[in-house]
């Protein structure tokens, strides 16, 4: 029998750990798992997918987990979260 989570898709599931987890918890479960992540880009880019999940609702709990995360990170002597990128310029021939 196949649990709950399981069922959703990672979109969802992350929506449902966002409803359910305080900022600074789930920020606590991310950084258990940094290592986990062969490229730390998407690392970062999951990171900005829940921030701008808890930032649909509030933007103090969005800056609640960016800044649990980033202490969180160096603690643990990583680096922390590109949190504001710039989209990709593109080369253009004249």
């Amino acid at each position: 029998m196949s649990r709950l989570y399981e069922t959703l898709s990672p979109s969802q599931q992350l929506d449902l750990a966002v409803r359910t987890k305080s900022p600074a918890r789930l920020a606590q479960t991310f950084v258990a798992y940094v290592g986990q992540f062969y490229d730390r880009t998407d690392f970062d880019v999951l990171a900005r997918q829940v921030s701008d999940l808890y930032a649909a609702d509030s933007n103090e709990q969005a800056s609640r987990f960016r800044s649990a995360l980033d202490r969180r990170l160096s603690d643990r002597y990583h680096a922390p979260v590109a949190w504001d990128i710039a989209p990709a310029r593109r080369n253009r021939a004249a």
